[in-house]
């Protein structure tokens, strides 16, 4: 080949070069173009992953679920958009998922509005409706926060879900220097709620001796024990309003020694009341209702009170009538002043009148009422102290009435009687109560009252007038009810 031709055929690859790389860069040309239209350039309708990321940023994947918070991610979603004018509407099926729950078609709508060519989000998702489902159960961390709050030593020994079931069953090893055993937790699943505590189960757990130690309580040292609940019980004058403690029992439930223990404060008993100097013992619920009866107690007293439960006149009636009456044994004495009083009050024609002999009788709400107000009269006998002692007997009466009864007619009796009262008992404490029923209503029961009639005090007078009793020496009224409540003090 020649001069002529070589050059001719380089010429014709030199071409074929330009050619494809004309054709190349009108390739990635177009495809940029593409893309901006496509990605880049926003042509004013909203696209799927816009939506997504929309829904993503909402608050609609950290959701409240019982007791906790729990994050979600997105498994899928289906949606329809409406786009009237600059407004966009647009319809969502969404599908949640994390380690424990998932959400089918859940109901969600965003609404945007059009701000040039493109659109803002005018509002985050409104969650319209909630299925859950259960995949597994609920976080160990937050069984153990559960049940940890109250049993601080507690370490999972075995669990058993049964999500058919919607029961998640979770046992725990207990052990410190108060208690020992075993706790199981149950929880229960439905689709609203998604796992829920419902019940503790610590019959299987033995309180071991705790030891008596003192504590703070706003500068005064006060008797507590791990073993011993202490539940002061205050009866009022009153249903609502202004009212006053005339009846104040503290309640100690001695797993030490198993047995409940009734300690009566005398309504007239002379006190220091934090913020109003001194005065008689019931006017410090007038004062400052059941925290500031309770506390008043503790520093005077010296002894730590768990909790409180309230109730007044109108209400305890209801409670006995809802009870069904209780069985109290009655000498003719206290017969006959129930009779005078429901005469005397026209209450006969509703409650009837009681027999009027010696033994037990089931006394209905109103009946129940005026015996445990029954100080005697010119009539009949009796004073404030023995008011106290038959405040405790009906206590006491109540108490053997219902020991046969079942864990589960407890829980009922619980349910139907707490709008009757009111409580700083917590749903757990209360349960433990209950679950523990069958085992309290075996303990032996023994009452004292603070002061006691025949001695420790003397008749004083106030200012005013008023008659108080005068404690002689609070040092020694401190040191017997706490070596009543408190047994291993030596």
């Amino acid at each position: 080949m020649g001069k002529h031709g070589t050059e001719k055929v380089k010429m014709g690859s030199k071409k074929k070069i330009v050619i494809i790389s004309v054709v190349v860069a009108v390739v990635i040309i177009a495809g940029l173009v593409a893309g901006y239209f496509l990605f880049l350039r926003d042509d004013g309708t909203i696209s799927k992953s816009r939506i997504k990321e929309d829904i993503a940023n909402s608050n609609i994947l950290s959701q409240k679920i019982g007791d906790y918070q729990q994050e979600f991610q997105i498994a899928d979603f289906t949606y329809s958009t409406k786009e009237e004018d600059k407004q966009a509407k647009v319809s969502a099926k969404v599908d949640l998922e994390n380690e424990v729950y998932s959400i089918d078609d859940l109901a969600v709508n965003l609404n945007y509005t059009k701000d040039g060519d493109d659109y803002s989000v005018a509002t985050e998702c409104n969650v319209q409706s909630r299925v859950l489902k259960a995949k597994a159960g609920l976080q160990e961390s937050y069984i153990l926060n559960d049940i940890q709050s109250e049993y601080k030593s507690a370490k999972l020994k075995n669990r058993k879900t049964d999500l058919e079931g919607n029961k998640d069953v979770i046992t725990f090893n207990v052990k410190d220097s108060d208690m020992q055993g075993v706790v199981t937790a149950t929880y229960k699943f439905d689709n609203k709620n998604g796992w829920s505590l419902k019940k503790i189960d610590d019959s299987k757990l033995d309180i071991k001796n705790g030891k008596t130690k003192t504590v703070d309580v706003d500068g005064v040292k006060c008797y507590t024990n791990s073993a011993v609940k202490n539940i002061l019980l205050l009866g009022t004058d009153a249903d609502s309003g202004p009212r006053r403690s005339d009846s104040m029992i503290l309640v100690s439930i001695d797993s030490n020694n198993k047995e409940i223990k009734f300690s009566s404060f005398m309504r007239d008993t002379y006190v220091d009341i934090d913020g109003y100097s001194k005065d008689k013992l019931n006017a410090a619920f007038a004062y400052g209702g059941p925290k500031l009866a309770k506390k008043t107690i503790e520093k005077n007293y010296g002894i730590k009170i768990d909790n409180y439960i309230t109730t007044g006149f109108g209400d305890f009636k209801k409670i006995v009538d809802a009870l069904g009456g209780v069985d109290i044994k009655l000498d003719q004495d206290e017969c006959g002043y129930i009779n005078w009083q429901l005469g005397k009050n026209g209450q006969t024609a509703t409650y009837g009148e009681v027999a009027v002999k010696d033994g037990v009788q089931k006394l209905n709400g109103q009946q129940a009422l005026w015996f445990c107000r029954d100080r005697g009269s010119e009539t009949f006998s009796g004073n404030d102290f023995t008011r106290t002692s038959r405040q405790r007997r009906m206590l006491m009466g109540l108490i053997e009435s219902y020991k046969s009864s079942s864990v589960d007619r407890i829980l009922s009796i619980t349910n139907d009687l707490k709008k009757y009262v009111e409580t700083d008992l917590s749903k757990e404490d209360l349960m433990w109560l209950v679950n523990h029923s069958d085992k309290l209503f075996t303990y032996k029961t023994s009452d004292r009252c603070y002061p006691e009639e025949s001695s420790g005090w003397s008749a004083g007078s106030t200012d005013a007038g008023a008659w108080i009793i005068s404690i002689n020496s609070w040092d020694e009224t401190k040191s017997d009810i706490a070596h009543y409540i408190y047994t291993d003090l030596k």
